[in-house]
């Protein structure tokens, strides 16, 4: 019985289109959910207060969901310190530098290192 109830929980993923671990993650969802609901961080504006309430679900910092290996990270904001305020205005206008994906179902989020880490949610 709890399967089928985690079945019909519907999955928020939070992708790139032109990353290929965001389209495997997306096959993943689609084979959890049949109620896959997906936003591109790259075209979606989002507001601070859904970040703020992506980042409580995540139980993460804004800095946290930067993606650091990113040039413009390495050598723009790397060694900078700001307040969360400004790391989640980072994250609104500069979605290039976002981690992603990531998911949520329910209250659980989870950053997709590795697509196949969506069956964890």
């Amino acid at each position: 019985m709890h399967k089928s109830i985690s079945n019909s929980a519907e999955i928020q993923l939070y992708f790139k289109s032109n990353c290929s671990k965001s389209k495997k993650a997306l096959a993943y969802a689609k084979s959890l959910s049949g109620k896959v609901n997906t936003i591109n961080i790259g075209k979606n504006n989002s507001t601070g207060t859904i970040w703020r309430s992506i980042l409580a679900k995540l139980n993460k910092s804004p800095k946290d969901l930067l993606d650091k290996s990113n040039p413009y990270y390495q050598e723009n904001i790397r060694g900078r310190d700001f307040e969360d305020r400004d790391w989640t205005n980072l994250l609104m206008n500069n979605p290039d530098l976002v981690r992603s994906p990531f998911v949520i179902r329910g209250n659980k989020a989870l950053i997709l290192d590795n697509p196949t880490d969506i069956f964890r949610i």
